[in-house]
């Protein structure tokens, strides 16, 4: 591969998951600087060391909670301070709550949104202008199935969220294509995470079964899908979503 060589990339939620899985693909591709951005800050830790360790690329781990603005413009600040350029921001930090409509509150309500798209609200804003100066960028939206057939089994924001990501990953797109910069969304099916697991294995497998492909997909092929955003092969593509679900969702 190696199209990301010399690049920076800011990944959300890697220390674990989907976002931990791009870090790998990334570092695999010889990008030149990663950070691995989390509220988690000793797995961020964790994850930045192995990567360096095995890849030797320089991953910088970076706590941060994406729904305070003065958290995500200090982590962005320290990456352009300490890489002098920010190429990538994968925004796939979210939360999934189990909430039923009956347990809805609006105190609930709003930290899902807030986390889920504000974050990536704050995220974007924040490298925006480092992408313009440098007349380049990509970023990509970790969305969901979702936000096409409302939420599952999560709280009822986790699918309005990830459906307002779609709609800021398309107005993205065209207010920045002057810019270089090429924004777009991924919306995962059932994806082998921790995040999928604590919905129940009853759950897990209704999901399972709603896939043609009778599985769920892992976090490796989810980031091989991003890598393809990020990539060279992708330099006509803006304002899309990919989806990856094995079929559960055709549209």
């Amino acid at each position: 591969m190696n199209s990301l060589q010399d690049q920076v990339a800011i990944i959300t939620g890697s220390a674990g998951g989907i976002g931990q899985a791009v870090a790998e693909v990334f570092a695999e591709d010889g990008i030149a600087g990663l950070i691995i951005a989390d509220v988690n800050s000793d797995r961020a830790e964790k994850v930045a060391g192995d990567l360096q360790t095995r890849f030797g690329v320089d991953a910088v781990a970076a706590t941060v909670d994406v729904s305070d603005s003065e958290q995500v413009h200090a982590m962005v600040e320290m990456a352009a301070s300490h890489f002098k350029r920010i190429d990538i921001l994968i925004n796939n930090a979210g939360i999934a709550p189990v909430v039923p409509w009956p347990k809805v509150t609006e105190e609930n309500w709003r930290q899902v949104m807030d986390v889920n798209l504000n974050g990536a609200l704050l995220c974007t804003l924040a490298v925006l202008p480092i992408m313009q100066q440098q007349r380049a960028g990509r970023i990509v939206n970790i969305s969901s199935a979702g936000a096409f057939v409302g939420s599952i089994c999560t709280h009822p924001a986790y699918g309005v969220s990830k459906a307002g990501m779609i709609a800021m990953t398309k107005s993205l797109a065209k207010a920045f294509a002057e810019d270089g910069i090429l924004v777009n969304a991924i919306a995962p099916g059932s994806i082998d995470t921790p995040l999928v697991n604590h919905f129940g294995e009853a759950q897990k497998e209704q999901l399972i079964q709603a896939a043609p492909l009778k599985r769920q997909g892992s976090s490796r092929e989810l980031a091989d899908a991003v890598w393809f955003l990020v990539s060279n092969r992708s330099t006509y593509v803006t304002g899309a979503t990919l989806h990856i679900n094995g079929g559960s969702l055709l549209v």
